[in-house]
């Protein structure tokens, strides 16, 4: 009989264990629609943007809280309804996120900043229970904004009716805009003799006036030196920044500023070429540095990540090909666009280049802009920003047409007038009465080809040179980046040729060996080439040569940079024969001092040098007397293309002129022959030509490019690696479980209590 009832007892405890079981799985199923129910029904509300409102059991379950941010979370969603088409409505019961994301750059996308969210787990009765006020907040308004800018403005403070706006009027455009920010991008104290003869003081109180928030640290800056430099940045009413310079080891500027405009907080960081090493006077640059820019900018970026909304980078690094690509504008914007750890929207303001952007650059919906030079148009960037987030870039320009009929601010008009009256008076001196020669100095003519200005400069060089330094001078050289300006015809002053020759710059000599002009030579040539009109050109290089009267240069365009001198001659003056150059000689060179002390990149040339007076009283006291019939053509006439006509040119590394051991060997080539181009061989379909002036680019790019993942390398790199997004972004934040879901419990109950009072009845009967 007790057997009978042990066996029951145990057949008992297996029934109610498997009931329980079912019960517990049963309870599950009826749940599940109704957590989707609660979902669905909190989903609706937001999207037809009820208002609703915990009742008191509610929120005394969740807490105050939670209720608020259910709020935040169901109003979020409603506004994101409104501008994007959403398919689910949430599926994850309980969780916290952080995210934010690059919109997609259209007007019609959404623009909210990403919030800090939590979605709950309700049942049917309370989500029945929710009032409307629950979610009454206010829908973020998309806004509207803009920024102006500039860059190398280069002295240009007056006005030059359809050339240059001038900065009078530039105050008016700001005050008719109202941006949230004017912005330069660099180079603007030097260039004009107006703001030259201040060292750039003239310019700076202009820029005050305008009321500039910030500006960038250009090469240029460094052409009155250091200590200048610092004077004027003291002299600002607004940041001078770069994060790239240092000083003796120490960052020298500031590397960024963070401006609040109209509820945007701007984190603007400036970055400066590291050509400025080459491209500014070296006593200028003495114990300054310049650091990589890319991971520069990209470390003071994560440094103020958390308390700025967008970025602004003012960069002086410019979109050249002869740049290196690492040391770009549009280099720095792709891989900034490109780096996951920057999410933020990022506009870059370049400079340096002189390259006009009409409608910028745009890479994965970050922008590139620049302006070209001399104020020849003002930046206009808009945007929308909306709820924290930047959207819909876009740069364009304000030509100097479009402000024709623009007003000048009238107190900074006359502040200008005056100084400039100033100077001119001073500068007054005619040196040519009635000039009959248009001499060519335009930036894409300097820098890409001979001219006749270059060829002008040069001979002037050479003749004080022959004249006034010790040793006379072989041939003289001056670098296309000097030259400024043109001389139109007419009466020409000396205000005229400090515009050509604005820099300052000395006249100098120095001994330089017959393989290190040659060297010198590639270097000049050894610009990028590209095809126009059918035909190879330079790019542009502000390290181009010209050359005086007593050096021909031969040279094949179509060979890779670096091989493409097929010949040099050089001017026997005893003779009065061309001779190919003898590469161990020794030849006395003028030039300026810039590229005396290795500008542009000429390392082959400096040491010990004789000094003379400014090249712009060399100039002037040459075109007084020269007979400037010659300069009257466009053709080239000293650097050639093709070969000589006799050509005696000894292989690289080997002697071959007169006065060397193998100059009895070499004979003379007629001048009259290889000036005359009638006389020169065919040089094929090869010629060299100017980049088109005023260059118009735009682009789209990189809009559909996969992410590639952090470029920055080295300490910067494992900086940024470590400082990644929260990690804690798929993590739930569990609730206290309610409703149906709650009577599963008794059975579980049941079914441990039962199994615990069957192990003790088996216990005792073995006992027993």
């Amino acid at each position: 009989m007790k057997a009978l009832l042990l066996k029951t007892s145990v057949w008992l405890v297996l029934l109610f264990s498997v009931m329980g079981l079912w019960h517990v799985s049963n309870a599950a199923e009826q749940h599940t629609p109704m957590k989707a129910h609660a979902v669905t029904t909190i989903d609706k509300a937001i999207t037809d943007k009820q208002q609703v409102t915990p009742t008191k059991e509610a929120a005394h379950h969740y807490g105050e809280e939670a209720a608020t941010n259910v709020s935040a979370s169901a109003q979020g969603t409603a506004d994101d309804t409104n501008n994007k088409v959403t398919s689910n409505a949430p599926s994850t019961a309980a969780s916290t996120t952080v995210n934010e994301t690059r919109d997609v750059d259209t007007q019609q996308a959404s623009t909210q900043k990403p919030t800090r969210t939590a979605t709950f787990k309700l049942s049917n009765a309370e989500t029945a229970s929710l009032s409307p006020r629950m979610f009454a907040t206010n829908a973020p308004q998309t806004t509207t904004h803009k920024i102006l800018h500039t860059n190398d403005i280069h002295g240009r403070l007056a006005e030059e009716k359809g050339r240059v706006i001038g900065m009078a009027k530039l105050k008016t455009v700001k005050e008719q805009e109202k941006p949230d920010l004017m912005l330069d991008a660099g180079d603007a104290f030097q260039g004009l003799p107006l703001s030259n003869q201040s060292k750039g003081e003239e310019m700076a109180k202009a820029m005050n006036a305008v009321g500039y928030d910030a500006m960038a640290v250009g090469n240029h800056k460094f052409d009155f030196g250091y200590d200048q430099l610092k004077k004027l940045e003291g002299m600002l009413d607004f940041p001078m920044l770069s994060t790239n310079v240092y000083k003796d080891g120490k960052r020298a500027f500031k590397p960024s500023t963070i401006v609040t405009k109209n509820g945007i907080r701007y984190g603007i960081i400036g970055v400066t070429t590291p050509e400025t090493k080459t491209k500014t006077r070296p006593e200028g640059i003495k114990g300054v540095e310049f650091r990589d820019p890319l991971q520069s900018v990209t470390a003071e970026m994560m440094r103020i990540y958390k308390d700025v909304d967008t970025f602004v980078v003012i960069s002086h690094l410019g979109i050249d090909p002869s740049t290196q690509e690492t040391w770009r504008g549009d280099y720095l914007v792709k891989q900034l666009s490109q780096n996951p750890q920057l999410k933020k929207r990022i506009t870059v303001i370049d400079g340096h280049s002189h390259t006009v952007l009409q409608n910028g650059q745009i890479y994965n919906n970050d922008a590139l802009a620049q302006t070209g030079t001399a104020l020849a148009n003002i930046g206009k960037i808009t945007f929308n920003y909306r709820n924290g987030a930047v959207s819909n870039i876009k740069p364009s320009l304000i030509n100097v047409k479009d402000v024709e009929n623009v007003t000048p601010n009238k107190a900074l008009a006359e502040q200008i007038n005056q100084a400039d009256q100033t100077f001119r008076a001073q500068t007054a001196e005619v040196i040519i009465p009635n000039n009959t020669i248009d001499f060519k100095g335009e930036r894409d003519d300097v820098r890409t080809r001979e001219t006749n200005l270059g060829n002008a400069i040069a001979d002037a060089m050479e003749a004080y040179g022959v004249k006034n330094f010790s040793k006379k001078t072989d041939f003289a050289v001056t670098n296309g980046g000097g030259i400024r300006a043109s001389i139109a015809k007419g009466k020409v002053t000396r205000y005229d040729l400090i515009s050509v020759l604005p820099f300052g710059n000395t006249i100098a000599q120095i001994d330089v060996k017959g393989s290190d002009v040659w060297t010198a030579f590639e270097h000049s040539l050894g610009a990028p080439t590209t095809q126009k009109d059918g035909k190879t050109v330079l790019t542009a290089n502000g390290g181009l040569l010209h050359i005086s009267d007593s050096i021909r240069v031969y040279y094949d365009m179509n060979k890779p940079s670096g091989k493409r001198i097929n010949a040099i001659q050089i001017l026997n003056k005893e003779i009065g024969k061309f001779e190919n150059i003898d590469l161990k000689r020794v030849y006395h060179v003028t030039m300026n001092d810039f590229t005396a002390s290795g500008g542009d990149g000429y390392s082959m040339f400096g040491g010990p040098r004789e000094e003379g007076i400014s090249l712009d009283q060399v100039l002037a006291s040459y075109l007084k007397t020269a007979n400037l019939a010659k300069y009257d053509t466009t053709e080239p006439q000293r650097m050639l293309l093709g070969k000589p006509a006799v050509s005696e040119q000894p292989a690289k590394g080997q002697q071959g002129s007169k006065g060397s051991e193998s100059g009895k060997d070499t004979q003379p080539i007629d001048k009259d022959k290889v000036m005359n181009p009638a006389k020169q061989p065919a040089s094929g379909k090869v010629v060299l030509l100017p980049a088109h002036r005023g260059t118009v680019s735009s682009g789209r790019e990189g809009s559909d490019r996969a992410l590639e993942g952090n470029a920055v390398s080295s300490k910067s790199g494992k900086q940024l690696a470590s400082m990644s997004a929260p990690k804690d972004s798929a993590h739930e934040k569990q609730l206290p479980k309610t409703g149906t879901n709650q009577s599963s419990n008794p059975a579980t109950m049941f079914v441990l209590v039962a199994g615990i009072g069957l192990i003790a009845t088996v216990r005792r009967r073995k006992a027993s």
